[in-house]
């Protein structure tokens, strides 16, 4: 499978940075979801996001904005057999494979949380190699709240995204995600989901091709 996987692993990437306040805020919840990367703690952060959810709803998402765009990638990347086809093949390729594209962003979860070094190579061990360079993304990827829109118990924090002066900083450049959160009964924030996901996915195909990895 070529790394199209990395569009959701920088998605997941950009879900952290430092909030402030005692009163729970879609801020606070992002904090949490930091602290819980920071410490490898799938417990935490599975209290502020469904990552089994959002991983299978950006994959969704994902895949009707890349089908939409085809013949565009196809005639940027004519060496990427991934979009020489039409978008009904793109998407009925993709239905048919999610299951396993799944099942293999589960095990990098896995991997992460178990703490698993980086493989010699990719090949040694896919799931953990993807999960080391996550935490790498992670490490050279700055944010910063630039606003916060909120409307009785759904809110939409706009972030600032940025990598600093290191290579993989460079890899991540510059962009803009809105993040939607939802405030459950007992007050408590959630991260949903990326809803400018059509803004960034050309965006975020380029970045994807510039690693071209085959797992299987």
């Amino acid at each position: 499978m070529k790394l199209k996987i990395f569009t959701l692993i920088i998605l997941s990437a950009i879900i952290f940075l430092a909030g402030c306040g005692h009163e729970d805020t879609p801020e606070a919840a992002l904090d949490e979801i930091k602290i819980a990367l920071d410490e490898r703690n799938a417990d935490m952060l599975s209290k502020r996001v469904d990552l089994d959810e959002f991983f299978s709803a950006t994959y969704d998402a994902a895949t009707v904005e890349l089908a939409k765009h085809c013949d565009e990638y196809g005639a940027k990347y004519p060496d990427d057999p991934y979009f020489q086809h039409s978008a009904e093949f793109l998407t009925n390729y993709n239905a048919e494979h999610k299951e396993r594209h799944l099942k293999f962003l589960a095990g990098v979860k896995d991997a992460f949380f178990a703490r698993l070094p980086e493989p010699t190579t990719p090949e040694e061990n896919p799931w953990a190699y993807v999960a080391n360079e996550f935490e790498l993304i992670r490490r050279a990827t700055v944010v910063t709240v630039k606003e916060t829109r909120q409307d009785d118990d759904k809110a939409t924090v706009v972030l600032d995204v940025h990598g600093d002066s290191s290579l993989r900083g460079y890899f991540i450049g510059h962009m803009t995600f809105e993040l939607a959160f939802h405030r459950d009964e007992k007050n408590r924030w959630h991260f949903d989901a990326v809803e400018n996901l059509d803004e960034l996915t050309p965006t975020l195909v380029d970045k994807a091709e510039l690693v071209w990895i085959t797992f299987f």
